[in-house]
């Protein structure tokens, strides 16, 4: 069975020859962030692009990166790619069929010297970064509206300081992407894993691409919070079923391994997703975004190619070379043939010739393929390659502090090797594959593999002391105001211990600021992010001293038109405030009438917050009475005196007390009055402020009632006026007609009198009755009334 190896990311974009026409589009590609380990919190963002060759690419520019917070999708911060590196193409193993179908994909690297603060990354559910970019290519068979989709590349990581700690990590990496397409019903696989710098396990799965989020408007890369939109597949395909074939590609759990045997042709997008874990805890994933062509392949084949090991015997296909060392090996030689050299499947840049140098463990191999006819690839037989010393790197834990710290190296534990280790060049007395050193320099280990003879050397590794913790306290002052809090702030590490007196405050904290409530002698230890410690010298805070501030009363005032007040408060140097207030004076016109309320405020120390008194100023308002100057009534009539007022009195003092019943009431009842008599009413508010009025009351001993008058109009008892009625406000008088009729009725009081008219129409001359009811408890007058027109 011929298996076709497949570079997926890489992505194809041109069908056939008739698919010449398309423009450029993206292919694929992701994000990927690699811990550079010189100082916590900075990292290498990478991000790959995968092109159609042409102007698209040639345009193709860095663009932005956001970075949010998981747990509630909060902005953290963006940042802008700058192109690093030169722009390659994708090798194709059958380089002669990739030109007739127009595949041509280049390779584009951006990327961005990114510093995050550890402290500020703490959250437990963990970040994300996105790159949204556009646009795919409309002949894709296996979603909607495609010319209309967009990528977004999506990367997680974890918290950068976990329990006070630096948590290191760094994403997991995909490797190259073979320039590849699929053959119609023939299998293939392809090996889509990639590496992990930390070690960590790698669980890859497939996944729906991601759609550009708000792309429609036509912005080719912006920054925006997830979730982002899924790319909505056409009916019968999904994650899990993108490239149709019996079997479906599917990709190992593991490995990454891609398989399938496709059952139908066209340009299939789809997306693997890797995890991954430490300690069985998920703790980062990177998406990769990828679209594979599946053609009807010719049926021409190219005879298989032998391969063997230069100067060595023909069957030999594995060789085991020291670290150093190289070996070449020989396809071949066909003038006829394209070569593609491949390294664990992965197509190898510039390896198309007839041999291969190589130095890097591996399985090897080479496709060849005809130069003139468009034909299957065939693959040569592997060849293994070994390389002692290979993993000879040096790896190393723990950190030097100023004055203290361990550090430890360990190499691989294989059976038959010596290790030899060198600090600064001198070789030290230890033999075993790990040693530790509190002291700073160069090391490296020498491994002797005594079965193979071969001697390496590992990585060196530089190791030093980092400098000092010295922390350090900071306050606006170092004493402390009456009633309240002094903020103490220190630097220098990632995680604090105060301490007040030496002894732990409660409740402790672990934060760089502590909020100081007493007095005392304060120290903070600070821990870095490498767990280096170091204490403070003390930080004295005393008391201020309390102040007690005394504002003098102020007396109630009448109306506006008084002088200044002068405002007096103890101890002096504080600030007098309020309506009204100028410096230490009291203007009552300034603050108008009213309750004012007027503080005094005295600072224990000038930083310190002002303590406060405060008095009530009364700018009272003059009263006002209202009351008529005179009135009439009738002998022996009891009534109410009804004045109004302003002012808000309180107090009222009506004299004489004669006929009344209580002189000290607003209101009080004149009870028979028997006889004239002037009541003068005196009153005052409660700041004392007083006014008085007087009412002179005048007594009516009968009614007078004409028995007629003449409404001719000559200005001459024109209408009949009741003398005296003025002293019966509830008077009603009724005239009747001959027959009985009621012609006027007055209603209470007779304010409009009598003018022979009724409903607007003249009464006729002649007589009339009449009945006069001065008050509800005194006798009806009645009479008859001569109504005379000449």
């Amino acid at each position: 069975m011929r298996h076709i190896s497949v570079r997926l990311g890489l992505l194809v974009i041109a069908l056939l020859l008739h698919y010449t026409g398309w423009a450029t589009h993206q292919v694929g590609g992701q994000i990927e962030m690699k811990l550079v380990g010189d100082v916590p919190g900075h990292y290498r963002i990478t991000v790959t692009n995968y092109l159609e060759a042409g102007q698209r690419a040639n345009q193709q520019m860095g663009g932005l990166v956001g970075i949010y917070r998981k747990r509630d999708n909060v902005f953290m911060q963006s940042f802008t790619l700058v192109e690093t590196g030169s722009r390659s193409s994708v090798p194709f193993t059958n380089a002669y069929c990739a030109k007739q179908q127009n595949l041509d994909f280049i390779v584009a690297t951006f990327g961005y010297e990114l510093y995050l603060t550890p402290a500020s990354y703490t959250d437990s559910q963990g970040y994300y970064m996105s790159y949204q970019t556009r646009n795919r290519n409309g002949g894709i068979s296996n979603i909607v509206n495609p010319s209309q989709v967009g990528y977004t590349f999506y990367l997680e990581f974890p918290a950068l300081q976990q329990n006070g700690r630096i948590f290191e990590n760094s994403s997991p990496h995909f490797t190259a992407i073979n320039g590849e397409y699929l053959c119609l019903g023939e299998p293939f696989t392809f090996p889509f894993g990639g590496t992990d710098p930390d070690g960590d396990e790698l669980r890859y799965s497939l996944v729906t691409p991601l759609n550009q989020k708000g792309n429609t408007n036509g912005q080719n890369n912006s920054v925006s919070a997830g979730p982002y939109p899924e790319v909505t597949w056409q009916s019968g395909y999904s994650a899990g079923s993108a490239i149709p074939g019996v079997p479906a590609m599917s990709v190992n759990r593991s490995t990454g391994q891609l398989t399938g045997t496709p059952s139908k042709t066209g340009l299939f997008v789809f997306a693997v997703n890797v995890e991954e874990y430490r300690n069985g805890v998920k703790i980062g994933e990177v998406r990769r975004d990828f679209q594979l062509l599946v053609v009807e392949c010719p049926p021409q084949s190219t005879p298989d190619p032998a391969v063997r090991i230069q100067a060595k015997p023909a069957d030999m296909t594995s060789l085991t070379l020291c670290q150093g060392q190289t070996a070449t090996i020989q396809a071949a030689d066909n003038p006829d043939w394209n070569y593609q050299w491949r390294q664990n499947g992965v197509n190898l840049p510039s390896a198309t010739g007839s041999s291969l140098i190589v130095r890097e463990a591996g399985d090897y191999s080479v496709y060849v393929s005809l130069k003139t006819v468009c034909s299957k690839a065939a693959d040569s037989p592997t060849i293994q390659i070994s390389v002692v010393g290979a993993e000879a790197a040096l790896t190393n834990s723990g950190h030097l502090c100023a004055t203290t710290g361990t550090v430890s190296f360990t190499v691989g534990n294989a059976a038959g090797v010596a290790v030899q280790w060198y600090q600064n060049g001198q070789l030290l007395p230890q033999t075993a594959n790990e040693i530790s050193t509190q002291q700073p320099g160069q090391f490296y280990a020498q491994l002797t593999y005594a079965l193979a003879g071969c001697v390496s050397k590992t990585n060196p590794v530089a190791i030093s002391r980092s400098a000092a913790v010295v922390p350090t306290i900071q306050a606006q002052q170092p004493q402390l105001c009456p009633n309240s809090v002094l903020t103490l702030e220190t630097n220098g590490g990632v995680q604090y211990a105060w301490q007040q007196d030496a002894q732990p405050p409660g409740p402790p904290t672990t934060a760089a600021t502590f909020s100081a409530t007493t007095t005392g002698s304060y120290v903070v230890t600070a821990t870095d992010f490498y767990g280096c410690t170091g204490t403070s010298v003390p930080f004295v805070v005393t008391a201020v001293p309390p102040v007690v501030p005394q504002l003098d009363s102020i007396p109630d005032m009448c109306g506006v038109d008084v002088p200044l007040v002068t405002l007096k408060g103890q101890p002096a140097g504080g600030l007098f405030e309020g309506p009204g207030v100028t410096g230490n004076l009291f203007n009552a016109r300034s603050a108008g009438i009213g309750p004012h309320t007027v503080t005094y405020t005295v600072k224990p120390a000038p930083f310190c917050e002002g303590v406060t008194t405060a008095r009530r100023a009364i700018v009272a308002p003059i009263p006002t009475i209202n009351l008529p100057d005179s009135m009439v009534t009738y002998y022996g009539n009891t009534f109410t005196l009804s004045p109004t007022f302003t002012g808000d009195p309180t107090r009222f003092t009506w004299s004489p007390a004669t006929f009344l019943d209580d002189p000290a009431v607003a209101n009080p009842s004149v009870v028979q009055i028997l006889a004239p008599i002037v009541y003068t009413l005196r009153v005052s508010n409660a700041s004392g402020c007083p006014a008085s009025d007087s009412i002179s009351i005048r007594i009516v001993e009968r009614l007078y009632i004409p028995d007629a008058f003449s409404p001719n109009g000559d200005g001459l008892n024109d209408d009949w006026k009741l003398v005296g009625i003025e002293a019966f406000p509830e008077a009603v008088i009724t005239i009747f007609s001959r027959w009985g009729e009621v012609i006027f009725r007055s209603g209470q009081g007779y304010h409009e009198p009598f003018a022979g008219l009724t409903n607007g129409r003249e009464l006729p001359a002649g007589m009339y009755a009449y009945t006069v009811s001065t008050a509800p408890n005194r006798p009806v007058m009645r009479g008859q009334l001569m109504l005379i027109r000449d």
